[in-house]
């Protein structure tokens, strides 16, 4: 996906009156490749947006275009899913309809959303009506009261020759099986009326997943906490403290110490941590539901035991100058491979980041379980993504590192590199539980990565997002045709 910066500049210029030559003069640049810019064919980042938002006399937030990407991001998802088919015109549509249209493009998403949410009520329901036990035997009691109604006023209504005895007896045995099937009824309505039974659809994660991507997946008020954590406490006996306490309190012995660990400081840094997140959850526009706020309040407290455990500062240089060897940031830092997989997604303090990545987690029947994307690579939610991914692969060999370049349809390039891990060892009554980590950089950036040695930079497999959305129709591995040709 391009960047929506340029056209975002464009309309700031010509609101302010400048030209081209007198933005690109202000700015340090040509006005032909301040032309670029602004046609989408150029990125801007780093100082130069600086200076492109000065010459605008704006903030530099207001050139950001993370909630378009999240649009258009959403907008493919909706492509990808199987109900709809076809796909309208060219690949610069979605670009061009959310720049053009914002408004329409979050009011389709909304009722794609709405259209989500209904399907799966619907699921839900049909999959209780066809499995559950209660509404089953319901059915059964209420067929043998209506039953034995309809006998008993049959007889009432043509045997004349019934004493007043046993025309008594028959009403009682209607007045009877009335309030039976009654209070079957009531039952039925509290059943269907008890609010846990309404199923949603992602779209409660998928508000967190826009709070995050607003965010950049940063949040600087958040390491501030941490960093008063740390002088509040003396680190290491906070950290041995805590794991003792962990494993008696959640009676987990199955756990990792790295998980026992994360989870105590979690828990200790809790009530510190609390104004801020709450301030965070509660302001943000993205999170409408308490069921997100809730999702997004715990993904926050894991951010700031995350800052504690790898403080930004130093876990940024130990990035740095093991290339992201995550192994040997896990031995360094003492947390799992999980733990600092995730926390090199949050690198992205302005004028401090590290390389940018995708993060994605999901089980071993494709279900994803948690995803950051990058601006050209889409993530998907309501579906697997390309079979191709190094997330899948990395189930046939659990603990080894799955590594490969990838070139997408549109012709980006990406480092994908992934790892199963074991999430809770094989017991007697159950397998072990695994689950495929991936990160994913650009391919400008993979000499900086380890995971890149040894790979031959000109050897890269071609790989789509979905299916559903890939043109590559010669694909061995294909599942489903796709959307468009």
């Amino acid at each position: 996906m391009r960047s929506l910066a340029g056209s975002k500049i464009r309309a700031l210029r010509k609101n302010a009156g400048l030209t081209q030559g007198e933005l690109a003069q202000r700015t340090g640049i040509s006005p032909s490749y301040l032309n670029l810019i602004e046609m989408n064919k150029r990125t801007v980042a780093g100082a130069l947006i600086d200076r492109v938002a000065a010459g605008l006399g704006v903030e530099r937030s207001e050139l950001d275009d993370t909630a378009e990407r999240r649009t258009i991001d959403g907008l493919n998802e909706l492509l990808s899913d199987p109900a709809f088919s076809g796909r309208p015109q060219g690949p610069s549509t979605d670009l061009e309809f959310v720049s053009r249209h914002p408004e329409w493009a979050d009011l389709l998403l909304r009722v794609y959303r709405a259209f989500i949410d209904r399907n799966q009520s619907v699921l839900a329901l049909a999959d209780r009506l066809n499995r559950d036990p209660f509404l089953g035997e319901s059915v059964h009691r209420i067929l043998t009261n209506v039953t034995a109604i309809r006998s008993a006023s049959e007889i009432l209504e043509t045997d004349d020759r019934l004493s007043d005895a046993q025309r008594s007896r028959f009403l009682r045995i209607v007045a009877a099986d009335s309030e039976s099937l009654s209070a079957t009824a009531r039952a039925l309505a509290t059943f269907f009326d008890n609010p846990e039974m309404r199923v949603q659809s992602g779209t409660a994660m998928e508000q967190v997943d826009a709070l995050m991507l607003d965010s950049d997946n940063y949040f600087g008020e958040l390491e501030q906490v941490a960093d008063d954590f740390r002088k509040r406490r003396e680190f290491a006996g906070a950290i041995a403290g805590a794991c003792d306490a962990a494993s008696e309190e959640f009676n987990a012995p199955l756990d990792s110490v790295e998980s026992r660990r994360f989870r105590a400081i979690m828990q200790m840094s809790t009530p510190l941590a609390q104004p801020a997140v709450m301030r965070l959850v509660g302001t943000h526009p993205a999170l409408a539901s308490e069921e997100a706020r809730s999702y997004a309040a715990s993904a926050l407290h894991a951010y700031v035991a995350a800052a504690i455990l790898m403080p930004y500062e130093q876990f940024l240089d130990a990035t740095e100058r093991r290339r992201y060897d995550l192994d040997a940031l896990s031995r360094q830092f003492a947390v799992s491979y999980e733990q600092a997989s995730h926390r090199l997604a949050t690198l992205r303090r302005p004028g401090a980041e590290g390389v940018r990545f995708a993060f994605m987690r999901s089980d071993p029947s494709g279900y994803i379980t948690k995803r950051l994307p990058l601006p050209a690579l889409p993530l998907p939610r309501y579906s697997n993504a390309c079979p191709l991914w190094a997330i899948y692969a990395a189930f046939q060999s659990p603990g080894a590192t799955v590594r490969s370049f990838g070139t997408l349809p549109g012709g980006d390039r990406f480092l994908f590199f992934a790892r199963a891990i074991e999430k809770r060892p094989q017991t007697v009554a159950f397998p072990r539980h695994l689950l495929s980590i991936m990160l994913v950089c650009p391919a400008a950036d993979a000499s900086r990565v380890v995971y890149a040695d040894g790979l031959d930079a000109q050897v890269s497999v071609p790989v789509g997002t979905t299916c559903r959305m890939c043109p590559r129709h010669q694909c061995g591995h294909r599942q489903e045709a796709p959307l468009f040709l």
